[in-house]
């Protein structure tokens, strides 16, 4: 599938998927910088991350795929090269945890299998509070936990605007789409509570 550049806000990513991830931040109120700095190691391999995330120290490295040896190999020497740990967000957004390259007691660990995976939300407020995302589920997360009274509940909604971005809209044209998101999220929290209660509910209605 060939890469298309997108254009998201002022920044022209490499890649629609890229742009995908920027849009998952924002709505997640996560800070992002897009291509901050470019490495040289000492083995010769140069590699430019694709964002750094300063609220939680973060890199965040996105490809379609599951890694390769050798992308894995340029997230590792990041990580030795900064003491950084490197986020590998591999495919699009989604309701799900995602590994991570980082050193931990003088060693490097990476992803969920042991341990070092992360749900990119504002969970207790902790990329602000404590300079981190909640991890180490292992990769294994109720699916209740997104639901509109989860741990997570802000996710879905971040998920949701990504994939259903049409990044050749009007800012205004945006603008709405992302309103009648919102609207449609907070309607079916009413509906989950309604029907807990044993409640009718009526049907989401255009504005």
């Amino acid at each position: 599938m060939p890469v298309i550049q997108t254009l998201y806000g002022s920044v022209l990513f490499r890649s629609r998927l890229e742009a995908r991830w920027a849009l998952y931040f924002d709505v997640i109120g996560i800070a992002w910088e897009y291509e901050k700095e470019g490495y040289e190691f000492a083995d010769g391999t140069r590699y430019l991350p694709d964002f750094w995330l300063p609220q939680v120290c973060m890199w965040a490295e996105v490809k379609p795929e599951t890694f390769t040896v050798g992308e894995l190999h340029k997230a590792k020497c990041l990580v030795r090269e900064t003491g950084f740990p490197c986020l590998m967000l591999d495919g699009m957004p989604a309701l799900r945890s995602y590994g991570a390259v980082s050193f931990w007691k003088g060693e490097l660990i990476v992803g969920a299998e042991e341990g070092n995976d992360y749900v990119l939300s504002m969970y207790h407020a902790y990329p602000l509070t404590e300079r981190r995302f909640y991890g180490g589920t292992g990769g294994t997360i109720d699916p209740t936990d997104f639901a509109p009274l989860g741990m997570f509940n802000d996710v879905p909604r971040a998920v949701t605007a990504a994939l259903s971005e049409r990044f050749e809209m009007t800012p205004e044209e945006r603008e709405q789409r992302r309103a009648f998101l919102h609207r449609q999220l907070a309607w079916l929290a009413r509906r989950d509570e309604a029907e807990r209660n044993g409640q009718e509910f009526g049907e989401l209605r255009p504005e």
